[in-house]
C-alpha cells in the first residue's frame, strides 16, 4: 500500500458509497457511546463529503489527504449535537493509500464532523443545510468555501450541495 501525504486517485460514485457506509456506521458507534450524540440517532438530515477530499471529487487536482464527511441533524433539541468533536476511522485499505502521519491506519483516515441545525417550516434538508451555510457561523463559512457533495439520504447521493 503507498504512503503519501496525499493521493491523486479519482474519487468515484463507488467511492462515495463507501465513504458513506463507513461514516453510517461510524455515527451508529457514536450513538451508542456518547450520550448526547445518541439523542439524535433518528435525526439525521444529510451526510456530506466536505472540504479537501469533496474539492479532489470535483476536480481530481486537490489530493486526497483523508476524507472530510460532515453529518447534519434536526436541531431542537435542549443539547445540540457535539459540533466541536471530530471523530477519526480508518477507511481501510483502498487504491487512495495512506496518509504518512496516520501509523496505525490501514488507509486514510475519515474525519467526521457533524452540527444541529434548525429546519424552518417545510424546507427540505438540502436547503436547511444551504442556510445554515449561508449563516455567519464560523464552520459555515470555511465549509462554503469548497463544494459539498450529498451522500445520505440515497434520493439526493451525490448531488452538489454548493
Amino acid at each position: 500500500m503507498e504512503v503519501a501525504a496525499r493521493s491523486y486517485e479519482r474519487l468515484t460514485p463507488a467511492d462515495l458509497e463507501r465513504i458513506a457506509s463507513v461514516a453510517l456506521a461510524t455515527l451508529d458507534g457514536i450513538f451508542d457511546r456518547a450520550p448526547i450524540a445518541g439523542l439524535y440517532r433518528d435525526r439525521l438530515l444529510l451526510l456530506t463529503l466536505a472540504q479537501g477530499s469533496a474539492l479532489h471529487y470535483l476536480d481530481g487536482t486537490n489530493g486526497l489527504k483523508d476524507i472530510d464527511v460532515w453529518a447534519f441533524f434536526e436541531g431542537g433539541l435542549t443539547k445540540p449535537f457535539p459540533h466541536r468533536k471530530r471523530w477519526c476511522v480508518d477507511f481501510g485499505p483502498s487504491r487512495f493509500g495512506r496518509h504518512p502521519d496516520d501509523p496505525g491506519y490501514s488507509g486514510r483516515r475519515l474525519d467526521l464532523m457533524g452540527r444541529s441545525i434548525a429546519v424552518v417550516g417545510g424546507e427540505t434538508s438540502q436547503d436547511a443545510v444551504r442556510r445554515w451555510l449561508a449563516s455567519r457561523a464560523t464552520s459555515a463559512i470555511e465549509l462554503r468555501k469548497k463544494p459539498m457533495f450529498c451522500l445520505f439520504p440515497a434520493g439526493i447521493f451525490g448531488e452538489r450541495l454548493n
